[in-house]
């Protein structure tokens, strides 16, 4: 692949500077500076953590709510006032616990403490899966910050070396 065949992303986040890339403007890498191509990077970079933050979030939001049901539903079960058919019904839908490993009924302690077990397994399991989503959304905005910083950087660099060259031509 040829710079002049990569389609560089429109993205409206770019930090304002003396050689700032406008990525509305500019439709390839060949209608680009260098220093706009490494900033048509970053950002491109940054929209792609970004997107995937805000996935992530959305994913973590719903796994959030089905540990919120899971604790009304384990409440209910333990304490006998559950309707067996309905949490049973959640059980297998929301938590994926198989119907062969659930009791057929909760009339007994033994059966409420076996069905309240096989939830507090899956809450445990779902739980530990937030807390990883919680790290791997850590990283995706560090390294969206990362992108970032790197474009406004290079901005930075290149108005500096300009402002001193224009300082040394007049000097």
């Amino acid at each position: 692949m040829t710079i002049s065949s990569i389609e560089i992303s429109k993205n409206r986040y770019a930090p304002a500077g003396l050689d700032s890339v406008n990525l509305y403007a500019c439709g390839t890498a060949t209608d680009m500076t260098l220093v706009q191509l490494i900033q048509a990077v970053c950002l491109r970079s940054a929209a792609i953590c970004e997107a995937q933050s805000v996935m992530k979030m959305n994913m973590m939001t719903s796994g959030s709510q089905v540990l919120d049901d899971a604790s009304r539903w384990l409440v209910q079960i333990a304490d006998g006032s559950a309707v067996w058919s309905e949490a049973k019904k959640f059980l297998m839908e929301k938590m994926g616990i198989p119907e062969d490993s659930l009791p057929s009924d909760i009339d007994s302690y033994t059966t409420r403490m076996e069905a309240a077990k096989a939830l507090q397994d899956k809450m445990n399991l779902l739980a530990q899966s937030q807390q990883e989503d919680m790290i791997d959304l850590q990283t995706l905005v560090n390294r969206r910050d990362v992108a970032y910083s790197t474009s406004s950087g290079v901005v930075r660099a290149v108005s500096q070396s300009q402002n001193q060259d224009a300082a040394n031509f007049v000097f």
